[in-house]
């Protein structure tokens, strides 16, 4: 980056996390625009790390390009400059609150006990991917608190297929969030022409159902384990109790 805090083509594809030749593709196609020439070299500023992250999101969601112009269009031509920013940058805010993670193999199989089915198992399911010799956590808070099950003597594999699992049962309840949304807050107001009047808040609607979403998830996960703790616990008494000799009434004298 220079001291002017602008990036070359191939700072802004590392950053974020695409190709140079996909950053070409999406200025060719108007969704992205042009840079700054200083002589011959081009440079990208904050804008057009914004809209690259913004035009990768909506395509990862199964937007087509041809929507995502138009939308993109839509906001330049017909909305003011704060409203577009604002949408765009509740659209590309990550909610994590660190990115991915990049570790050696030999350092990541170290992190789950050295169990070499754990470390396959872990990038098979997804919470890892392969780069080169490296390996990369896609969420390091995830698997950091797996780490802690571990240290506590849980089974590498053990944990890895719950982590999985979780994962997993997270992203339908994240569609289910998302989804509502989608329903009953964004196609309405996408319908409308996205106004400017609008845009203050629907962009405070969406920021507020993070931690909304977050907590009901807390809220309902702590509800299920009470009730299934309650049924374990229930269930080892009930074992104890039928192994256990019974005293013998005292004979009548």
């Amino acid at each position: 980056m220079s001291d002017e805090g602008y990036l070359t083509i191939d700072e802004l594809a590392r950053a974020a996390g695409t190709t140079v030749r996909n950053v070409r593709v999406y200025q060719d196609r108007g969704l992205l625009a042009p840079p700054e020439r200083r002589g011959r070299l081009g440079l990208y500023g904050p804008d057009h790390l914004r809209r690259l992250r913004l035009v990768l999101r909506m395509l990862g969601r199964g937007y087509p390009l041809a929507a995502i112009r138009e939308l993109v269009e839509a906001w330049e031509e017909q909305r003011d400059i704060g409203s577009v920013l604002g949408l765009e940058e509740v659209i590309t805010a990550p909610y994590q609150a660190e990115g991915p993670r990049r570790l050696s193999a030999a350092r990541f199989r170290e992190l789950l006990g050295g169990d070499e089915v754990a470390a396959a198992r872990a990038v098979e399911t997804g919470l890892a991917q392969v780069e080169g010799d490296d390996v990369v956590v896609r969420n390091p808070r995830l698997f950091d608190l797996g780490g802690e099950l571990m240290a506590e003597g849980f089974p590498p594999r053990a944990v890895v297929d719950m982590a999985a699992e979780l994962a997993a049962t997270m992203d339908r309840v994240a569609q289910m969030c998302v989804s509502f949304v989608d329903e009953h807050l964004w196609q309405g107001f996408v319908d409308a022409g996205m106004p400017a009047t609008d845009a203050e808040r629907v962009v405070g609607v969406i920021q507020r159902m993070r931690p909304r979403a977050q907590a009901a998830a807390d809220a309902a996960l702590a509800e299920a384990m009470e009730k299934h703790t309650d049924e374990v616990f229930t269930q080892t008494a009930a074992r104890l109790a039928s192994k256990s000799p019974r005293r013998r009434k005292p004979s009548a004298s």
